[in-house]
């Protein structure tokens, strides 16, 4: 399944429920259950989300099959479930998937009227912070 197609079963999913904050609310409650937490070393300096109200942590690298591996973790329990949707998302997506699918879960599910302008700027830097770490990724292999 593509990220395209991984956002949009997400998306669908969530849109079951009918009231936005019942929708949000089960986002901040359950989306992170059942996932690892980053080890000690991932949740380092060098893996801070800058901008960020609360601590944000992203940790990608290829896999074994070139795909990307995304996780992300957060002190904030609504950034924790949110953080989570990305990762669900862009985990195991190619290089040209995760450039290519914006992040559009967060209007779709109004996720984005849950929070404070601060907040979605940092959630904004989440996803350049993600392209820049796919092009860095991409310059260490080479050609």
């Amino acid at each position: 399944m593509t990220a395209a197609q991984r956002q949009e079963e997400l998306i669908s999913d969530y849109l079951a429920i009918d009231d936005p904050r019942e929708r949000f609310q089960l986002i901040v409650e359950t989306a992170a259950s059942g996932l690892p937490n980053l080890s000690p070393e991932e949740r380092s300096d060098k893996n801070l989300v800058p901008g960020c109200v609360s601590k944000v942590w992203l940790s990608t690298r290829r896999s074994d099959s070139g795909t990307i591996l995304v996780r992300v973790e957060s002190e904030s329990p609504a950034l924790a479930g949110i953080a989570t949707l990305f990762s669900r998302i862009y985990s195991g997506a190619t290089d040209r998937e995760i450039l290519e699918t914006e992040p559009e879960f967060l209007q779709r599910l109004g996720i984005d009227r849950h929070l404070t302008p601060t907040r979605l700027r940092g959630l904004g830097n989440l996803r350049r912070l993600l392209v820049e770490r796919i092009g860095a990724i991409s310059r260490e292999e080479g050609p």
